[in-house]
């Protein structure tokens, strides 16, 4: 499936989801809602995306190049771990951002990976 990237600049909020698919479960880590199927992540959004990177909402907007995530789930923890590349005058700028929370809705022990 496709990976797409949406970005409101009016609320601030980055979307990262595969097109076409269905999410069954969406878990709130904090700024972050993570979205489920079946088989594994299908999507997320960022709220306050700006904030949490520290780029400016322009560049989210316009000069996005790279966005990856990878989400570790352990029996009690999920991690996940987001990386952005913008780019600010001619220079790549990376970002990244880590949030923790904990499994309660007691999800299967993995990794998975979003990149586009």
């Amino acid at each position: 499936m496709t990976i797409s990237v949406d970005y409101d600049f009016e609320n601030d909020d980055l979307f990262v989801y595969k097109k076409g698919a269905k999410s069954k479960m969406t878990i709130d880590l904090d700024d972050v809602l993570l979205d489920f199927d079946n088989k594994g992540i299908v999507g997320m959004e960022i709220l306050d995306a700006s904030k949490i990177f520290k780029v400016d909402k322009y560049d989210l907007l316009k000069n996005l190049i790279k966005f990856e995530a990878v989400i570790k789930i352990t029996k009690d923890v999920i991690k996940l771990n987001m990386k952005l590349e913008v780019l600010k005058r001619n220079k790549e700028i990376v970002r990244e951002s880590t949030i923790k929370g904990l499994n309660y809705n007691g999800l299967n022990e993995g990794e998975m990976e979003i990149t586009c």
